[in-house]
C-alpha cells in the first residue's frame, strides 16, 4: 500500500509540473510535511525549517547535533522524491551533479522553466505553511539548484550544510574542475566543516567568501562528549571500519578519464589500495579467530557486494568467520565507536569521530600506502594516530592497545591540530556554531522583509500625502 501511495505521488507532483500546476503541487506538499524523525518536537517553535536529503549518510547526524537541543526551531520534511519528480518532468536531461554550468540555450531554457515552476511552487507553500528556511545536504544536487535561487530571490533563507568535505590534498585537486563543471550556487550560505572545503568552494569560482562559512562537523560534538562522559567500562571490543580496493578512488577514476583527462586509462588501472585491503583484512580476521575474548566489530558500508568481494579475495566467507567476528552494515557508528577498546581504518572520515571521542586509532601505513603517487589521496591524521608499517605490526598494535587498561584523557595537542585541520571541530561546539549561522540567516531574511514592507507603507504614505 505504501509502495503504491508513493507512486501516486510521485506521478502526481511530475504531472503538476509538465502542466504548469504549481498550486496543486504545492498543496500535496504540504499535506506531506512531516517532522523530522528522530528529533523532538518543540511545544511552540519559533522557527520552522525544511529539511532535504534526510537519507544522505551522515546528513540525520549533522541536523541532530545541530537542531537537537534548540526549543525554537521545528524542522520538517516533505517527501525526497518531489524535486526530483519536478526536475524529470522540467529539466534538461543531460544536467546532472557532475555538470550544471553550459552555454546550450535549450538546456538554459530548461532551467529558466524550472525556476519558474518553483518560484510559483514556493509561493503557494507559504501560503499552506510558514517556512523560515531551507537546509540541503549538499550545495551542488542538480534538481535543487534553481530551487535555492529561486527561494533565495523570494527572501527564505536556502542553506547547503555541505556533508561532504573530507578531502586529501588529491581529493581537493579532483574536486576542483567538477565544482567548476557546477557552476555558481544561487543559493544564501554554504556552511562548511573546514578552512580547506571553503578553500576550495571559493577558489571553483562556486560562491563569495563571505557565503560560505565554517563550522566544523557538527555531529562530531557527540565524539566529544563520548571522550568527556565515556561508559563505565568499554567492552573489550575492536571496532574495524571497513574499506575497499578502491576506496576514494572510484569516482575520480570515472570522471578523470570520461570526461576531466586528468591522467590516461592505463595509469588509472594501476591504482588501487589491492594490497593494503588484502593484508588489513587479514590481521583483523586473525586477531578474532586467536583471541575468542574479544569483540571483533566490522562495521561496513550498507552495500554488501563489496564485503563479499572482500571475502572472496581473502579466499573466505562468511560462514568461515570465527564466532567473535561480526558485521554491522551502514547505521550511526558513534555508540560503536564509545564502547570500543581501540579503532582500525582507513581514509575514513569515522576515524576523526574516533580521536575525538579519545580512542586508540590504529592505521594500516603499509603496501600501497606507501606509494609516493597514493600519498596524496590518504587522508594523513598524522602523530594523531598509530601507523602499522605491517601485517605484522597491525596485528601487534591491535593486540597491546586491547590489552591497555583504558584511562580517559584529554585531547593531545596533535590531536587537536587535526581535528581542526580536517574538521574544523576541536571543541565540540560544531552544532552551536550551525545554530547559529541559520538564525541570523532567517532574521536577516526577516530584517529585509521588514524594510521591503516599511518602504511600500512609506511609499503608499506619500502618494497619499500627494493626493491629498
Amino acid at each position: 500500500m505504501a509502495f503504491r501511495l508513493k507512486t501516486l505521488q510521485k506521478w502526481l507532483l511530475r504531472n503538476a509540473a509538465q502542466h504548469n500546476r504549481p498550486r496543486f503541487a504545492a498543496w500535496l506538499l504540504a499535506r506531506n510535511l512531516e517532522p523530522v524523525p528522530g528529533l523532538p518536537k518543540p511545544a511552540a517553535a519559533r522557527y520552522r525549517v525544511l529539511v532535504l536529503n534526510l537519507n544522505k549518510p551522515g546528513f540525520w547526524e549533522d541536523i541532530a547535533a545541530s537542531f537537537g537541543e534548540a526549543a525554537d526551531f521545528e524542522l520538517v520534511s516533505w517527501p525526497t522524491f518531489a524535486l526530483t519528480s519536478f526536475s524529470a518532468a522540467l529539466l534538461a536531461p543531460e544536467l546532472s551533479n557532475k555538470k550544471y554550468d553550459t552555454d546550450d540555450p535549450a538546456i538554459e531554457a530548461s532551467k529558466v522553466r524550472y525556476r519558474a515552476f518553483l518560484s510559483a511552487l514556493w509561493s503557494h507553500v507559504l501560503r499552506y505553511r510558514k517556512i523560515d528556511a531551507v537546509l540541503t545536504a549538499n550545495f551542488g544536487y542538480y534538481n535543487q539548484r534553481e530551487f535555492a535561487a529561486a527561494l533565495h530571490a523570494a527572501g527564505t533563507p536556502f542553506i547547503a550544510l555541505h556533508k561532504e568535505n573530507v578531502k586529501s590534498p588529491g581529493r581537493v585537486k579532483y574536486w576542483e574542475p567538477v565544482y567548476r563543471a557546477r557552476g555558481r550556487f544561487e543559493g544564501s550560505k554554504i556552511i562548511v566543516y573546514s578552512e580547506t572545503e571553503r578553500g576550495l568552494q571559493v577558489a571553483s569560482g562556486v560562491a563569495d567568501p563571505s557565503d560560505v562559512v565554517v563550522t566544523g562537523m557538527p555531529r562530531l560534538d557527540r565524539a566529544h562528549r563520548a571522550r568527556t562522559h565515556p561508559p563505565a567500562e568499554p567492552r573489550l571490543q575492536l571496532l574495524f571500519f571497513a574499506f575497499w580496493k578502491r576506496e576514494k578512488l572510484t569516482a575520480t577514476e570515472r570522471v578523470s578519464n570520461a570526461r576531466l583527462r586528468i591522467e590516461s586509462d592505463e595509469e588509472w588501472s594501476r591504482r588501487n589500495w589491492n594490497m593494503l585491503c588484502e593484508g588489513t583484512y587479514r590481521a583483523v580476521i586473525e586477531l578474532a579467530r586467536s583471541r575468542p575474548d574479544v569483540r571483533v566489530v566490522m562495521k561496513t558500508k550498507p552495500q554488501s557486494v563489496r564485503l563479499e568481494e572482500i571475502l572472496k579475495m581473502l579466499g573466505s566467507t562468511q560462514e568461515d568467520l570465527p564466532p567473535n567476528f561480526e558485521i554491522v552494515k551502514g547505521g550511526d557508528p558513534i555508540d560503536l565507536i564509545a564502547d570500543s577498546r581501540v579503532i582500525v581504518g582507513f581514509n575514513s572520515t569515522a576515524l576523526l569521530e574516533a580521536l575525538a571521542a579519545g580512542k586508540p586509532v590504529i592505521v594500516p601505513d603499509f603496501a600501497e600506502a606507501q606509494d609516493p603517487a597514493m600519498r596524496e589521496l590518504i587522508i594523513d591524521l598524522g602523530e594523531a594516530v598509530h601507523k602499522a608499517q605491517s601485517e605484522q605490526d597491525l596485528s601487534r598494535l591491535i593486540a597491546h592497545h586491547l590489552d591497555e587498561q583504558p584511562r580517559p584523557q584529554p585531547l593531545s595537542n596533535v590531536a587537536i591540530d587535526v581535528l581542526r585541520q580536517w574538521v574544523g571541530n576541536h571543541d565540540g561546539a560544531s552544532g552551536e556554531r550551525v545554530l547559529a549561522v541559520v538564525r541570523s540567516e532567517i532574521a536577516r531574511s526577516d530584517a529585509a522583509r521588514a524594510g521591503s514592507s516599511n518602504a511600500i507603507l512609506k511609499e503608499a504614505a506619500g502618494m497619499a500625502r500627494a493626493a491629498g
